[in-house]
């Protein structure tokens, strides 16, 4: 549907002021406006009017007495715009307010001329509906005949200014037609300047911003062809679309608000490649009646001057990122010698900060013996623009000088004139200090040239007297490589074991002579050496490789490490303990003779007691069951401590031998503190509960382990107080922790608690029975088994001990 067109405002303002009744209506038969007659003749106001349909403000009238033929006022209208052609509609009665008489009405006749008014094109502008005023209904002869005068008087009027409207309408269609052509030369001058603009211009029309003109400059600009025009913008340049250039363009089409953007980049596809590019960017709204109705764009091809200044601010930020991070101290001056730049060095080195450095006096802190020299060298490194070493002494924040050596090289920009220095230099004060060290080891050699050649004497001598000492104690000394496995032996450790008295030995040869039941204990040793560090001390029996004669061995060594901390190799020295050994079993053997011996009569005692607690229950003798509790709570301890002396036998004859079987620890753990909390009610035990943790052991000899730890727990800690209880594991091994809240150990006791026989001696410990036995034989057990044990105290806090078990299988 095409734009409807009205009458300009000054030709509706030259109607209103005709001296007759007008009503102005627009092809739509709204109102335009009303003459002010007819406002003072009707009461009605004009803005209540304008916009209003013509009938539904005459509503209130008809056609009086219509004659055959007659038109009503519908109907005339009706005629104007489809033969545009004047219409009368003759004695039309109107009932408008009675202002004297509230609530009443007054009739009056009009006569209506409808007259429509063209534009140059033939299309209808606007109707005018003027209207002669009738008698009101007819009363007398004389009064028909005033009135008729009177509607003569003001038809003629009407004619008058109908002829003023016609001569005002000629007017204003010259206007138009000059201005008109104006307005096309203006358009014309409008589209050369666009069209051979050396600059990138085009002009967008509509929402869909399509492209109205297009200069050639901005079809090169994107890459396109004049065939763009007339397309919306996506369509002609698709490549644009996402861009955030678009977003302002379309901004600028709903705000009217004029934008400007500097180096944007644009990625545009020309002749087929994507190319990237830097653009200033303007728009601009253009108006038609105040309403944008497109947008004037305007390109400006800024790339190279964008990519130069990146590089050159890619430039400076690799020198500001290289010099940030380097250990040279350098800094910048410009063409009058003032600092502009330190880098991070210079503030580490002195201790001040760059603003510091950036305010200071560089004079008074050189040394006062180069001060001179320095000043010297840098005013005429600055007159002549010439380069320049210096080597000088600054003093810091410290207090302390400190040696620099500074090299200043010239600083050219763009067109290679002299923009200042840049000095690049090290803090030499090492170096000083090296040159003052050499200077003084130099004095200092001949002397220790003296003292190192008496040094190799008594080394000599050392070595002499070591040598001596293995040969009188019969020792032989050996180093093990534990990543080749090759060892370096004394002709001594050779002769010990049978082994060949020259040539490479290996771990494996030694192992040959190692007899069978001792093989896993000593491959266990030496495992513990390799992968902790663990000092080795083992016993075992060899088979002499050459006679074949069964002797006993002690070795005890110590692990080094490598530069990296990784176990490297093992120093050890080896003695025959066969005598010793001998001598030890025997005693062990007499021992367990003994303890099997004592056991027999305790048996038949226990009995006995039992059987007179018996009947003494049934006689009524309380005191004297009494006390045979009390002999068999003794006899339990002397049975406790006999089967204690029975097992260090057996464990150091060799006849105790580990019974392997896989089983679950957490549940041993947990089925042993609900046995102690229904034995035991002197204390309380916490077992924490913890995952199924399987492992790979003797289970008998774990169990006496953790009854040993638990039963330590009760005998060293108050009555009610609490132990607990909990095991962990990783990837390579299970820890049991047995924590109490008792007396504690002191430090110096703790290397030695897990020695045979030893037992910590306090006030507190002389009543608790023992024989420092049963952590002796945990230690062992444990050690067996290829695990660890120790304990954390701390004296009236409590103790925890723990113990470990490599982790063989999977848990």
């Amino acid at each position: 549907m095409s734009q409807i067109k009205i009458p300009s405002a000054d030709t509706l303002k030259a109607l209103e002021t005709v001296p007759g009744m007008l009503l102005i209506l627009s092809p739509e038969l709204t109102m335009l406006t009303a003459s002010n007659l007819f406002l003072q003749e009707t009461g009605f106001i004009r803005e209540s009017l304008i916009g209003r349909h013509i009938l539904s403000i005459l509503e209130n009238g008809s056609v009086f007495q219509p004659e055959l033929g007659a038109l009503d006022i519908k109907d005339a209208l009706r005629k104007v715009i489809e033969t545009g052609s004047s219409q009368i509609v003759d004695k039309y009665q109107f009932n408008m307010q009675d202002k004297g008489t509230p609530g009443g009405l007054i009739a009056c006749f009009w006569t209506f001329t409808c007259s429509p008014v063209f534009y140059n094109s033939g299309q209808l502008s606007y109707i005018i509906l003027s209207i002669k005023k009738l008698l009101q209904q007819p009363s007398g002869r004389e009064d028909y005949d005033a009135k008729s005068f009177v509607a003569s008087d003001l038809e003629e009027n009407f004619l008058q200014a109908n002829q003023k409207l016609i001569t005002l309408n000629c007017s204003l269609k010259s206007e138009l037609d000059f201005y008109k052509g104006k307005l096309e030369g203006m358009e014309r001058k409008y589209h050369d300047v666009i069209e051979n603009s050396p600059i990138a211009m085009q002009v967008f029309r509509g929402e869909d911003m399509t492209f109205e003109i297009v200069n050639p400059s901005m079809l090169s600009f994107l890459g396109k062809t004049e065939d763009i025009v007339g397309k919306p913008l996506f369509t002609g340049v698709p490549e644009i679309v996402g861009q955030p250039i678009v977003d302002v363009l379309f901004s600028v089409y709903r705000t009217g608000e004029p934008f400007e953007i500097y180096s944007e980049k644009v990625i545009l596809e020309r002749n087929g490649k994507v190319e990237t590019g830097y653009y200033d960017v303007i728009y601009r709204a253009l108006y038609d009646k105040e309403k944008v109705t497109g947008v004037l764009g305007i390109a400006i091809d800024v790339t190279p001057q964008v990519l130069a200044q990146q590089a050159i601010v890619e430039s400076e930020a690799r020198f500001r990122n290289m010099a940030e991070n380097s250990d040279i101290l350098i800094s910048l001056v410009d063409e009058q010698g003032e600092l502009e730049y330190v880098n991070a060095s210079w503030a580490h080195m002195t201790g001040w900060t760059r603003e510091n450095l950036k305010q200071l006096s560089w004079g008074d802190y050189v040394h006062p013996e180069e001060r001179e020299q320095v000043t010297q060298k840098f005013l005429h490194g600055m007159q002549h623009k010439m380069p320049f070493v210096s080597e000088f002494r600054l003093l810091n924040k410290h207090g302390d000088y400190r040696w620099l050596r500074i090299k200043g090289t010239p600083r050219m920009d763009d067109v290679q004139s002299f923009s200042g220095f840049i000095f690049s230099g090290f803090d030499v004060s090492e170096e000083k200090q090296r040159m003052l060290e050499i200077e003084y080891i130099n004095k200092a050699l001949v002397f220790s040239n003296e003292q190192l050649l008496d040094a190799n004497r008594k080394l000599a001598e050392s070595e002499e007297n070591l040598f001596s000492a293995f040969e009188a104690g019969e020792l032989g000394s050996c180093s093990l490589d534990l990543k080749t496995g090759k060892a370096e032996m004394s002709e001594r450790y050779r002769h010990l074991y049978g082994l060949p008295l020259h040539g490479d030995i290996t771990w494996e040869m030694v192992i040959e002579a190692v007899e069978s039941e001792f093989l896993a204990e000593v491959n266990l040793v030496m495992e513990n050496a390799v992968r902790y560090g663990t000092s080795v001390d083992s016993t075992y029996a060899i088979r002499h490789l050459s006679s074949g004669e069964r002797r006993w061995m002690r070795v005890v060594g110590k692990v080094y490490k490598d530069a990296q901390g990784i176990n490297e190799r093992v120093n050890a020295i080896v003695m025959d303990v066969t005598d010793q050994k001998e001598d030890e079993l025997r005693k062990n053997d007499f021992i367990a003779m003994v303890s099997h011996e004592l056991k027999t009569p305790l048996t038949s005692m226990n009995g006995y007691i039992q059987l007179l607690q018996l009947k003494t229950q049934k006689s009524g003798g309380d005191n004297i069951g009494s006390m045979l509790g009390k002999v068999q709570t003794q006899l339990k301890k002397m049975t406790t401590m006999i089967n204690g002396f029975l097992s260090i036998s057996r464990l150091e004859s060799g006849k105790i031998h580990l019974v392997k079987n896989s089983f679950d620890i957490s549940q041993m753990t947990r089925l042993l503190v609900e046995e102690y909390q229904m034995l035991i009610s002197t204390h309380d035990f916490v077992g924490i509960p913890c995952e199924a943790i399987w492992v790979n052991a003797d289970q008998d000899k774990i169990e006496h382990v953790i009854n040993n730890l638990l039963s330590n727990a009760v005998k060293y800690s108050p009555k009610t107080s609490l132990i607990e209880i909990n095991c962990t594991a990783d990837e390579k091994e299970i820890i049991l922790r047995v924590k109490d809240h008792g007396m504690g150990v002191h430090e110096q006791d703790i290397p030695k608690l897990f020695d045979r026989y030893y037992r910590v001696q306090s006030q507190q410990t002389s009543t608790i029975a023992g024989f420092g036995i049963g952590l002796y034989l945990c230690a062992e057990i444990i050690h067996r088994h290829g695990g660890r044990i120790w304990v954390e105290s701390e004296v009236n806090v409590g103790s925890t001990f723990y113990f470990s078990i490599p982790l063989t299988g999977h848990h």
